[in-house]
């Protein structure tokens, strides 16, 4: 029953008097300071908004950045900033979280452009126009990157301190990776990167992003780890594929690599409880079905789409009892765990 139904049936049943039901209701706004519940429509249409914001926003700067000013530019980025600040913190004493962080997240961009802006300025970050000019361009580009990168990694860690945000995880990401390829660079260097480096270093970054996930799971204040997963097991999985391909192994080879990569992320998903995991894994196992299907069974389209047609409904069928089963199976495979191992995961934490 609601809060305020409980009050006023109170005061309906002469247990407290209208004065303390109204006290009562102030004192509980007051002090509650959870999140709102929000609808998964509500959501989609808020990251929707920001994204259209951000694109916006970039359009302007990168029109400007190429008929105006570096003055401009700075004066046009703290003006994004201040508003998205100022609207982000409106919202979040008005208890909007979610686009509370969504304005945070737009205010860290906008840092990163105020911040790029003057280290174009500076002539310590090289022109774009000269990309063609300069043999070493890319070169000239590490120390900036990564002074960049730094410096809105080190503005968007004092904002969680005291705005903590899940979404605003996604900026330390971005900016993590654009070091961490900056170092590959500079390791290899820029004409020397193979398709095998890169996807390669994708996969470690990947993998040590999901690690990390896992390590701070809900062991902070917003679900930063949220985050982590979704963008660390979806790149390792993506780029293990891409690996597959380039290393030119064959096709069934690469197929069943990826089935077992798939396996064992479902696992994963089951055994942390994150639907990242679960989601990309079940995804794998179903296009391994699928190949198998369509590689075994050429010039019998009747055959093909009636197989396919029944693997459709076997599908709908196992989501069914996958979803009133999953607990079942998550405390089998907790059980299968030794304990060290079963206090460890991020459900079982104190």
């Amino acid at each position: 029953m609601d809060f305020e139904k409980i009050l006023n049936l109170g005061v309906e049943k002469n247990i407290i008097n209208e004065t303390q039901r109204n006290g009562l209701i102030d004192l509980y706004y007051q002090n509650n300071n959870e999140p709102k519940q929000v609808s998964t429509v509500v959501k989609v249409l808020y990251y929707i908004g920001g994204f259209i914001m951000l694109g916006a926003m970039t359009a302007l700067m990168s029109d400007t950045i190429q008929h105006s000013t570096y003055a401009m530019i700075l004066m046009l980025g703290t003006i994004y900033a201040v508003l998205f600040l100022g609207v982000g913190e409106f919202l979040w004493r008005k208890n909007e979280k979610l686009p509370a962080g969504i304005l945070y997240f737009l205010f860290i961009a906008a840092v990163g452009f105020i911040v790029m802006d003057i280290e174009k300025m500076t002539g310590f970050f090289p022109h774009f126009s000269d990309m063609d000019k300069l043999p070493n361009y890319w070169d000239l580009c590490r120390c900036p990157v990564i002074v960049l990168s730094s410096l809105t990694i080190i503005a968007n860690t004092i904002l969680q301190k005291f705005r903590p945000a899940s979404l605003l995880a996604v900026p330390t990401i971005f900016c993590s990776y654009a070091i961490f390829m900056t170092i590959v660079d500079f390791i290899y260097g820029y004409k020397n990167i193979t398709p095998k480096i890169f996807f390669t270093s994708n996969m470690i970054f990947g993998a040590g992003l999901s690690i990390i996930g896992f390590i701070k799971d809900r062991l902070t204040k917003a679900d930063y780890s949220m985050w982590m997963y979704l963008v660390g097991a979806a790149g390792f999985f993506m780029y293990a594929m891409f690996l597959l391909d380039a290393l030119n192994i064959g096709v069934w080879q690469t197929q069943l690599v990826c089935f077992i990569l798939s396996l064992i992320y479902i696992f994963i998903g089951l055994m942390i409880q994150r639907k990242p995991f679960s989601i990309i894994g079940i995804m794998g196992v179903i296009e391994y079905i699928m190949y198998l299907e369509f590689d075994n069974i050429k010039n019998h389209t009747t055959v093909l789409t009636s197989v396919v047609l029944i693997t459709g409904l076997i599908i709908l069928y196992a989501g069914v009892i996958y979803s009133k089963n999953v607990d079942k199976l998550r405390s089998f495979i907790e059980s299968k765990l030794p304990e060290k191992v079963r206090n460890y995961l991020p459900q079982n934490r104190a």
